[in-house]
């Protein structure tokens, strides 16, 4: 980006937005692109470390040609003077900061999800200026052959669910990226309907990356974040699933960031230099959850990743459970 792109005045007033509301929101303000925003901040960075560089003292550099012998100074060079330092790698942390909402098992067509909730989590979305929001599968409650099930619906059959799903989805803050889950794959098994796949086929602010998993490669940076859901059932131990999991992937397969949805567990860990999250749910304890024994992490995420040219600089995930 060259001196004379964008006046100086123009780039302190969105650097000032920036740093008051975030990327989204300044982006939204002055009605530009977020990805042109944030070369605009790349760039401001960038100049504010060129304008920040000093000289090097002069009088200092005279001092220390005057204490040693070229020897001696080649040693210093070389770290061979006196005891030898520990080698160790300088990790660059710094990059660009990207902001996710996560959410996963959202149900929607069943009685025991409260799509209130939902609004709730797309209003923290929009606080913290989430740049997307991923959704890791079961956005509907789906329809299946379990004796008792069409009882515990709000909004029977596929063109109900897929409506409502319309309307829920439609107040998202920030562009969604989702999967389909199995309750989802129910429509596709009595009648080959794609639920998920139509549901994001409508609406430009969504993106469908595939049945169980997919995958979201972020710009100016090799980090890859997949999305996972699956059919297995839940374990004892929150993690021992999602270890699972990561124990799959070949080597170039692997993720940088692995969030999954299906359990309705909520957990952090990182397993093999994966950040792995249980998304939860949004949707509170059914009834056949509760007759076996499974408990409902109900809530979501908002995720701050710093990335950079080598991958994740740091993760900081944060928590947020409805208590129900």
């Amino acid at each position: 980006m060259s001196e004379l792109s964008i006046k100086p005045e123009t780039l302190k007033k969105y650097m000032d937005a920036v740093n008051d509301v975030g990327i989204f929101h300044a982006a939204k303000k002055f009605d530009i692109s977020r990805e042109t925003m944030r070369r605009y901040v790349r760039y401001s960075k960038k100049k504010n470390d060129k304008s920040s560089k000093k000289k090097p003292d002069e009088n200092i550099l005279r001092q220390i040609r005057d204490r040693y012998t070229d020897e001696e100074l080649k040693a210093l060079i070389s770290g061979s003077l006196g005891t030898k330092a520990d080698t160790h790698c300088i990790h660059d942390f710094s990059g660009e900061t990207v902001t996710i909402g996560l959410m996963t098992d959202t149900h929607i067509g069943s009685k025991y999800t409260m799509t209130s909730m939902i609004d709730d989590a797309f209003r923290e979305f929009e606080r913290a200026g989430v740049d997307i929001i991923c959704h890791c599968g079961d956005v509907t409650e789906g329809l299946s052959n379990r004796p008792g099930h069409v009882y515990e619906l709000t909004h029977i059959g596929y063109h109900a669910q897929l409506q409502e799903s319309r309307a829920v989805f439609a107040r998202a803050p920030a562009h969604v990226f989702m999967i389909d889950g199995n309750h989802d794959r129910w429509y596709k098994q009595s009648s080959g309907a794609h639920i998920v796949e139509e549901l994001c086929r409508d609406n430009e602010g969504m993106t469908y990356l595939g049945h169980d998993e997919g995958d979201i490669t972020l710009s100016n940076s090799p980090v890859t974040i997949r999305l996972w859901h699956g059919e297995d059932g839940s374990s004892y131990s929150h993690s021992y699933r999602i270890q699972k999991i990561v124990e799959s992937f070949t080597g170039g397969d692997k993720p940088h960031v692995l969030f999954c949805g299906h359990a309705h567990k909520h957990m952090y860990m990182f397993e093999r230099h994966i950040h792995c999250i249980g998304a939860g749910s949004m949707q509170t304890q059914s009834k056949w959850m509760r007759g076996k024994r499974l408990a409902s992490h109900t809530g979501f995420w908002i995720i701050k990743m710093v990335v950079n040219d080598k991958g994740v600089g740091s993760f900081t995930p944060t928590w947020f459970p409805f208590y129900v």
